[in-house]
């Protein structure tokens, strides 16, 4: 199976490509344009917003006993006579995105035309698992909100801080493990084996 679609050559000329990114949340999936301003729909029907103003960093993958982070931002100018963005966002929690999957995609353009009538469908790259939401102000007017995300294997290569006993193992595995009790809980020796 092959990880582009029908038609689409990777080794052939096109014209350009677009970073997509879908952040599933409880009122449904979004879809963004990074760093791109005006709109695109997918073959799919997908709608994706685009602005200048939405930035997503650089995206590892994750290799090597790796859970690399990321983010995507929007970094925007409040307005005083509007409702106060941050606030509604802060508002909804950080459980509307915690947990939830943000999908990277690839779109490939083989013609000018294919800006306004795509030819096919967006390829999905990564998929993360959203984390964390934040704010951070600059001056008076200047805002940005961020969301970030890490690949779904975080904290599988750290140590899971459990002891040979009974308890623990049965923790690990679901199942008990009687012969754990008889385990030494200490290196003390009362008698020297040697000397």
């Amino acid at each position: 199976m092959s990880f582009f679609p029908a038609g689409f050559d990777p080794r052939a000329d096109v014209v350009g490509a677009l970073d997509l990114v879908q952040i599933d949340t409880p009122d449904g999936v979004f879809g963004f344009l990074c760093g791109v301003d005006g709109t695109f729909t997918a073959t799919d029907g997908v709608t994706y917003v685009g602005s200048s103003l939405v930035s997503c960093s650089e995206i590892e993958s994750a290799i090597q006993g790796t859970a690399p982070a990321g983010e995507i931002g929007l970094t925007f100018f409040q307005d005083p006579d509007a409702p106060d963005l941050v606030q509604e966002v802060r508002e909804l929690g950080i459980d509307y995105v915690r947990g939830r999957v943000i999908t990277l995609l690839f779109q490939p353009l083989r013609s000018f035309e294919e800006f306004h009538a795509p030819a096919l469908p967006p390829i999905p790259w990564a998929r993360r698992t959203m984390t964390r939401l934040t704010f951070s102000a600059s001056g008076s007017l200047e805002r940005r909100i961020t969301v970030g995300f890490e690949t779904p294997f975080a904290g599988r290569n750290t140590a899971p801080n459990l002891f040979y006993t009974t308890e623990d193992h049965a923790r690990l595995t679901g199942a008990p493990n009687p012969s754990l009790q008889f385990m030494p809980r200490d290196n003390y020796q009362e008698q020297k084996l040697f000397g």
